[in-house]
């Protein structure tokens, strides 16, 4: 080898040595990664959250969304008025869900300026990513009955978010393939709507919760609830919600959705929340 050539070698080997040299300085002095120290550093995207950390940053998730709200009178005595309540909820979150989200429900009476709270209680329910349903409130009490209109208000109170994985791959879907509508069933029934739900999923499901809807004139009339047991993969199962009380008006559509919780262990032969949970108060 020429004493040039030697050169260019010995030049190659100290470059890469002081290359390896720096590296190391570099490695060495780099802070130490840390997910607790209540400080948005290390490229985390928020405070000890973000990919870095191997989580999901809160303020990343949007708020679950109330699209609607209803009130339906089903008694009065007294003074006193019972109503139903039903909402139409959104989760705009395609990863994320909950097992627990809690709410305050109002119902409020508003004439002319005036707004007077005549009942107030809380509650919670579950939610899939990306889902909407109904949530539906039966038999509320109302203090009092007074002139003008009353309003139902649901408030989101909390929100324990989980990140749900691999149920989603396995198509689990629940389908109503039938309902139906009578008036003159039972004694002592006014209304009532009958129907299956299919499960079209490999796995047994223990409880499915179903949500049924009258419609007259594309607007909600009236609601009802039931959950059907022992759901067997791949079969049907009958269900039926009665009414006691009048409907305002012949219903001219029946809207029935079921959902399960995926979040409860013994509605599933396997567990598919992982271990990233984190509440979000309101």
């Amino acid at each position: 080898m020429t004493r040039s050539g030697k050169q260019v070698v010995f030049g190659l080997i100290f470059i890469l040595a002081v290359t390896l040299l720096i590296f190391g300085i570099y490695r060495w002095s780099e802070p130490t990664p840390t997910c607790f120290d209540k400080i948005q550093n290390q490229q985390e995207e928020g405070v000890d959250c973000g990919k870095v950390c191997g989580n999901t940053c809160l303020q990343s998730l949007q708020p679950i969304k109330v699209l609607s709200s209803n009130l339906f009178k089903v008694g009065e005595l007294n003074g006193q008025t019972d109503y139903d309540a039903l909402f139409r909820v959104y989760n705009p979150n395609t990863q994320f869900g909950s097992a627990n989200v809690e709410y305050s429900l109002n119902i409020l009476n508003l004439n002319g300026d005036t707004i007077s709270f005549l009942l107030s209680k809380t509650g919670s329910f579950y939610i899939l990513p990306g889902q909407t349903k109904y949530i539906y409130e039966p038999l509320l009490k109302a203090v009092r009955t007074l002139a003008g209109k009353n309003t139902a208000i649901l408030e989101i109170t909390k929100i324990d978010w989980q990140k749900l994985e691999g149920v989603f791959d396995e198509d689990i879907k629940l389908a109503i393939r039938s309902k139906d509508f009578f008036s003159d069933g039972k004694p002592g029934v006014l209304a009532g709507v009958t129907g299956t739900v299919f499960n079209s999923s490999d796995f047994d499901l223990n409880r499915v919760d179903v949500v049924v809807v009258l419609f007259k004139n594309n607007t909600p009339i009236a609601a009802n609830r039931t959950d059907v047991r022992t759901l067997v993969a791949g079969s049907d199962r009958f269900f039926e919600v009665d009414w006691f009380s009048p409907i305002s008006g012949t219903p001219d559509r029946v809207d029935a959705e079921a959902n399960t919780n995926v979040f409860q262990d013994s509605n599933f032969i396997r567990r598919y929340g992982t271990q990233e949970k984190f509440q979000q108060l309101y």
